[in-house]
């Protein structure tokens, strides 16, 4: 009985590991559904554009609302802490890039190159610097090879 038992629980376990392998067609990386769902198209030429107002949250994220647009700034989170003026209410001036938030109209993501806040401009330009080369490798993967 402890053998039939044991020989059945391996043989679960054995079929279970094989129908659960991701290695079939349409399997990997940015395969599912989910990877990469809503996500707007790149435009390669961007604007420069600027945008003064103050900083508010907006559904939990950092915000410049205007009378017509809302922008959820992207800022290095570190600068929160490093700038006491840097809070909700600040009164700043951004320089940067826009995208289209899809489904959320008049809603856009401002990623900041340049920061005014308190008088004292901010240079964010080398914050994103390495953003290209970081996405066609990935996490912990080499130029040359998978690993």
């Amino acid at each position: 009985m402890k053998k039939t038992a044991l020989v059945t629980a391996l043989v679960l376990a054995v079929a279970a590991s094989v129908f659960a392998q991701g290695f079939g067609p349409g399997m990997g990386p940015g395969a599912g559904p989910q990877m990469g769902a809503g996500m707007a198209p790149v435009d390669q030429n961007q604007q420069v554009i600027k945008i003064e107002g103050k900083l508010t949250l907006y559904q939990g994220h950092p915000a410049v609302v205007t009378k017509t647009d809302t922008y959820l700034v992207r800022l290095p989170s570190f600068l929160y802490g490093f700038i006491s003026e840097l809070k909700e209410g600040a009164q700043v001036k951004l320089e940067g890039y826009a995208q289209a938030i899809p489904y959320a109209q008049n809603t856009w993501m401002f990623i900041a190159t340049k920061l005014t806040v308190a008088g004292k401009d901010y240079d964010l330009t080398q914050m994103y610097a390495n953003r290209a080369a970081m996405q066609q490798r990935g996490m912990m993967k080499k130029p040359g090879g998978r690993w």
